[in-house]
């Protein structure tokens, strides 16, 4: 019995130090200084996990999309739509977009893989083969907004579109679409 014992918390201490090491790696990973979140191993460090409703933005992305507007989360375009954009960026929504090739390979390949996400899928329901280039074209978004009268949306100089999701979800870029957050500029908080 005392041997059995001694195993159990033999097992148990090396649990423990097993976990603390994992941690302060994961933890010595997350705290890089690289500009980009890129490793030695060159892949991009985002948040992928169904635990959690917030994504951490790729920091390119966020400094060359999110310059010219809100830095979408991944998560809300299939990969092939980010695809689709992204070689497409000579016109982009009417604006010429281009990047140099290894920037904008890189942010492919973030948007690609982000995309991917379980965490997301439903809004790709119904989708098929299509690759939407707007959030909005989506089954699921349009369905989710097709209670709000325009003039809450169009007519509203502070909102103006569904594209201007950071107008109504306050924590639209880290992927935060929470229902009962919902507060329309000039109107109020939305509950359908």
């Amino acid at each position: 019995m005392k041997h059995k014992t001694m195993m159990i918390m033999g097992y148990a201490l090396l649990a423990s130090v097993l976990t603390f090491s994992f941690y302060g790696m994961g933890q010595s990973l997350a705290s890089s200084n690289d500009k980009y979140g890129e490793h030695d191993t060159g892949e991009m460090e985002y948040e992928d996990s169904k635990q959690h409703a917030a994504t951490k933005q790729y920091p390119l992305y966020v400094d060359e999309c999110g310059s010219c507007h809100m830095a979408y989360p991944a998560q809300l375009l299939p990969p092939a739509s980010w695809q689709k954009i992204m070689r497409g960026l000579d016109d982009h929504f009417g604006e010429n977009a281009e990047l140099d090739t290894t920037t904008r390979q890189a942010l492919e390949k973030y948007l690609s893989k982000a995309s991917s996400s379980r965490s997301y899928q439903k809004l790709f329901r119904n989708l098929g083969n299509q690759a939407p280039l707007r959030i909005t074209e989506l089954p699921y978004f349009v369905h989710e907004h097709d209670e709000i009268p325009s003039r809450f949306i169009q007519a509203n100089d502070k909102v103006s579109s569904l594209s201007q999701c950071n107008a109504c979800h306050q924590n639209a870029e880290r992927g935060q679409f929470d229902e009962d957050d919902v507060t329309i500029p000039g109107v109020g908080r939305w509950d359908d």
